[in-house]
């Protein structure tokens, strides 16, 4: 009697100890496992932060690098200084007595006078004469090329006081503006000035700037300073990064054989985008169901 006791002792004891061990090891596991789901939680969050932190990162650089940035054209009722340089001067006789050489710009960017040659525009020779712009009328010919018409004879013309300078370079004359290099208000920067704009009314408007290998860009004519005298210096009144915020400037809309424009190509580009990504999200949806 007294050994099954002992043995019923014994095996309670056993059991015991058992069940101890059991909880004992439930217990360690269950704190294991909810210490590494926390540590797994803090690391999800971590990253999930990281990556907001990036995906906020990325969206300011794409949001400057996507700058919208207006493009303009040349109008109609707009002149570019370089194409018309060159142009003939048509007599009241209908004959050419003269071609245009340049421009003389007054200090508010007005076209006091236009600067002819008195030849026709295959000779580069004759002497220089000066009429004011608004006594010559400007015309487009059948294809679409300038010229210019004033109510004189080739005699008459050829009386015309000959147009003289005090100096070289004072960027008093468009052509000695285009094709020179300008220089950025407090800055070492420079860029090139490759053109001017003229309303009909004889107004210099826009200077368009670019380099080879960038966008043309299209600058206010009053953002231009020029310090007088020979060997002055052409300053715009503007910093080298306000010039990627300056409009594009083209002098016509590319259009192709069907009369789509590059900007017609862009719309249909950003609407298959669209497409495909509205196609893209209908097809998770339906595996998503099944």
């Amino acid at each position: 009697m007294k050994n099954l006791m002992i043995t019923a002792a014994a095996s309670a004891l056993i059991f015991g100890a058992a069940a101890c061990t059991e909880t004992e090891t439930e217990y360690g596991e269950t704190s294991y496992d909810e210490t590494q789901t926390a540590e797994m939680t803090n690391e999800t969050d971590e990253t999930a932060m990281d990556d907001e932190v990036l995906m906020a990162e990325t969206d300011t650089d794409t949001d400057v690098d996507m700058m919208d940035v207006e493009t303009v054209y040349l109008t109609s009722t707009e002149l570019s200084a370089d194409e018309l340089i060159g142009a003939p001067v048509i007599g009241s006789t209908g004959d050419d007595i003269a071609t245009v050489d340049d421009f003389l710009i007054g200090p508010n960017g007005e076209i006091k006078s236009v600067i002819f040659r008195e030849s026709n525009f295959l000779d580069a020779i004759g002497d220089k004469g000066a009429l004011p712009f608004n006594e010559l009328d400007l015309t487009m010919n059948a294809g679409d090329e300038a010229r210019f018409t004033v109510a004189m004879t080739e005699e008459a013309i050829e009386n015309v006081e000959e147009f003289s300078q005090d100096g070289l370079n004072d960027y008093r004359l468009a052509s000695e503006m285009i094709g020179t290099t300008a220089e950025f208000i407090n800055s070492d920067e420079s860029i090139r000035i490759n053109d001017i704009i003229l309303t009909e009314n004889g107004q210099a408007t826009y200077a368009i700037v670019g380099d080879m290998m960038d966008d043309e860009r299209q600058l206010a004519f009053n953002r231009i300073n020029v310090e007088q005298g020979d060997g002055g210096e052409i300053i715009i009144d503007a910093a080298y990064d306000d010039l990627e915020t300056m409009p594009i400037f083209k002098y016509h809309e590319d259009v192709d054989a069907d009369g789509y424009s590059d900007d017609d190509d862009l719309e249909d580009d950003m609407d298959i985008d669209a497409d495909a990504s509205l196609d893209a999200d209908t097809d998770n949806e339906m595996e998503n169901e099944y």
